[in-house]
């Protein structure tokens, strides 16, 4: 059981830092020479290179990828094991891992309550996939321009949009909405502020090349407000959102208890899964090794990777940002949940389990992507390259080292 939990954990963290980041450079890439400018792209189409195109990335994304090599440090500990010989010694090194991972845990979700700049990154990263998934498409005509009959239509059923199957809650997108629509900023949105406001997402979607000036700061549609009656509106506008803050903390308790119900579920079914794996294995005469590293996380993450290459193709500095942060907090998340539930149910029921191999790939996957990304916010089509094969190398090691090596 042990085996196959943090064999599917790994196999799904390599996958998402090589064969999806390498994806994302891959489909999203656009001239990123020093030379390029908008009016350049627009007029000279330069030759193939694969240092010259390629994708950018803002601050806060590094930011996401040093979160993430710092969630190696349990796993760091757990290698220490491979090194003690006593029985005792090694339940002290899973209990001190298992600490770290949930001090970890705990202080990320905690963090983001009194600096929401990850959740703020993953709403605008959920609401540009569904507004260009469900509103863009739908409201351009044949030839590609607004569909102003279309957009009247939209803007009288606007808060009967199932905002929830897109994974949003209507208040924040109806925030995120006034904040791109609301031009005179007196907090309402009359029909022609819509049209305009929809037709620049139309045109945004249509045009990708031209927003690769991002503003780097988490935000959605940034707007920034230059006349002296449009700050005083949004003196006023922040006055009022203060007053609606006690329901942040009722929201924050929400997130808190079905955080906890949900490492439950997982903690309980945890087992039949993996004696289903085992059971589909050998059913199918597939090797177990396939079916954990390859076959299970590919299922697990097929609609997360189309999502963001998805997202990468709009080719914008913007929407690649969004993406590596979206990788970035989902790998960091499945560490610390993966390995948190693996390590409790090992020291709670003193079971046996040698997972050295497995941890050792996603210690070098991880740190060597993370510190990748953090280290430079421009990466040329060659660093898609080098993430697409490390993949069958990070097989590769893991094969060697569980099957020859005799580390499982």
């Amino acid at each position: 059981m042990a085996l196959t939990g943090v064999s599917i954990l790994a196999g799904s963290a390599v996958m998402n830092l090589t064969l999806i980041w390498g994806s994302c450079v891959v489909f999203g890439n656009y001239d990123i020479s020093d030379s390029s400018t908008p009016s350049a792209m627009e007029n000279i189409k330069k030759p193939f290179s694969l240092t010259d195109y390629g994708v950018t990335t803002d601050d806060a994304t590094s930011y996401t990828a040093r979160i993430t090599i710092l969630s190696m440090i349990p796993f760091l500990i757990l290698q220490i094991a491979k090194l003690i010989n006593s029985s005792s010694g090694i339940r002290v090194v899973i209990l001190i891992s298992l600490l770290v991972t949930l001090v970890f845990l705990f202080l990320y979700c905690f963090y983001q309550v009194f600096q929401p700049w990850i959740q703020e990154r993953r709403l605008a990263y959920v609401t540009k996939k569904f507004v260009t998934k469900n509103l863009v498409t739908s409201l351009l005509t044949a030839t590609g321009k607004p569909d102003e009959s279309r957009i009247r239509e939209v803007f009288s059923l606007l808060l009967g949009i199932k905002l929830e199957e897109a994974g949003l809650r209507n208040e924040d997108f109806v925030k995120n909405v006034l904040e791109d629509f609301d031009a005179s900023g007196n907090g309402r949105i009359d029909e022609t502020e819509f049209h305009r406001g929809i037709s620049k997402w139309l045109y945004d979607a249509n045009h990708p090349a031209d927003n690769n000036q991002y503003d780097e700061q988490p935000k959605i549609f940034a707007r920034t407000a230059k006349s002296e009656e449009q700050q005083r509106l949004l003196a006023n506008k922040a006055k009022q959102q203060s007053q609606t803050a006690e329901n942040h903390w009722f929201n924050y308790f929400k997130a808190a208890f079905l955080l906890i119900i949900g490492t439950a579920v997982l903690t309980l079914l945890a087992q039949p899964v993996i004696d289903a794996v085992d059971e589909f294995s050998s059913a199918v005469n597939i090797p177990s090794f396939t079916i954990s590293y390859v076959v299970i996380p590919v299922a697990m993450n097929y609609r997360e990777a189309m999502g963001a290459i998805k997202s990468a193709r709009q080719k914008t500095k913007q929407s690649i940002s969004l993406t590596f942060s979206e990788i970035y907090n989902g790998v960091f998340m499945n560490n610390m949940m993966g390995l948190g539930i693996f390590l409790f149910l090992v020291y709670i029921r003193n079971l046996s389990w040698d997972v050295f191999a497995e941890v050792l790939v996603i210690l070098i996957i991880c740190t060597l992507m993370g510190v990748l990304t953090c280290s430079s916010t421009k990466f040329p089509l060659w660093t898609a390259i080098i993430a697409y094969l490390m993949y069958p190398i990070s097989l590769g090691l893991l094969y060697v080292l569980t099957q020859v090596a005799g580390w499982s």
